[in-house]
């Protein structure tokens, strides 16, 4: 006699929400990387010739509700004093700069724990680096150039991923800005730029910092102190000075969905 093992309703519902966000990535990807999702071009403007480029526009988004505050992805323990919620706001838009480390270890516990990230227009981003900082390899997709399709790129990526990075490649005006913002609203994803991004709901200005770790000139480098200057909008409007400690040895805390560490992980980076 063969025993059929109960499956609990939560798991079962885990599951088909891990089985979808999988499928949108996959598709996702598969419209990045082909090409299939191309930007509408506008019909020319009455007094130009057929032959004059006219600006291809996404289609405008429908109006979307307020980021909801209380949502949010989580972070490393060190980085939540950095944001109003204490993690990553889901459905908002997000500044990191002047620290890489900072960036990746901000996305690393959210990785960890089952999210899917991009990086479009990042090729300075190193994926030995993303890993180091422990950002699951095989739930990121990267896009280093997305030439002059990277608003149509980035609305395919907001439909299926969790995270996207928007880095100095991409080239957007402003109005794809407004509307990537807003389809990061609509499907509560979490849109990160590497650079300035006008009406951005928390702005990170890392501000130099210090090592720790080589113990008289010599040993592993463990941490690194930055001075991060937080602005943005709402509960982050006014200014703020954080120094906080940014782990370089990928320890990434246990959260709702745990996995097995890797084993005999060992941070890469040693001063002799």
């Amino acid at each position: 006699m063969s025993v059929v093992p109960e499956v609990r309703p939560e798991a079962r519902e885990h599951r088909t929400a891990h089985d979808d966000r999988h499928a949108r990535a996959l598709a996702a990807l598969r419209a990045a990387e082909h090409g299939l999702v191309r930007r509408p071009q506008r019909a020319p403007a009455s007094g130009t010739s057929p032959g004059t480029p006219s600006s291809p526009v996404p289609a405008r988004e429908a109006p979307s509700a307020p980021v909801d505050p209380s949502s949010t992805r989580p972070v490393h323990p060190a980085l939540a004093p950095l944001l109003p919620g204490g993690g990553l706001p889901s459905g908002g838009v997000l500044t990191v700069q002047g620290s890489t480390s900072l960036l990746l270890t901000l996305l690393a516990t959210t990785s960890h724990d089952g999210a899917w990230v991009a990086f479009v227009g990042a090729p300075a981003v190193g994926m030995l680096a993303a890993d180091d900082a422990g950002i699951s390899l095989e739930r990121t997709a990267v896009v280093p150039d997305p030439g002059p399709d990277a608003p149509a790129v980035l609305a395919a990526l907001l439909d299926g991923m969790d995270v996207v990075v928007v880095g100095p490649r991409a080239a957007l005006l402003p109005a794809d800005r407004r509307r990537l913002a807003a389809r990061t609203r609509q499907r509560g994803a979490v849109l990160v730029s590497t650079g300035h991004w006008p009406g951005a709901h928390v702005v990170l200005d890392a501000r130099g910092g210090a090592w720790a770790g080589t113990d008289a000139g010599a040993g592993w480098l463990r941490r690194r102190t930055l001075s991060v200057l937080r602005t943005g909008r709402g509960s982050a409007a006014r200014p703020v000075e954080i120094d906080v400690e940014v782990p370089v040895c990928g320890d990434i805390p246990a959260t709702s969905a745990p996995t097995a560490p890797a084993a005999g992980r060992e941070p890469r980076l040693r001063i002799a």
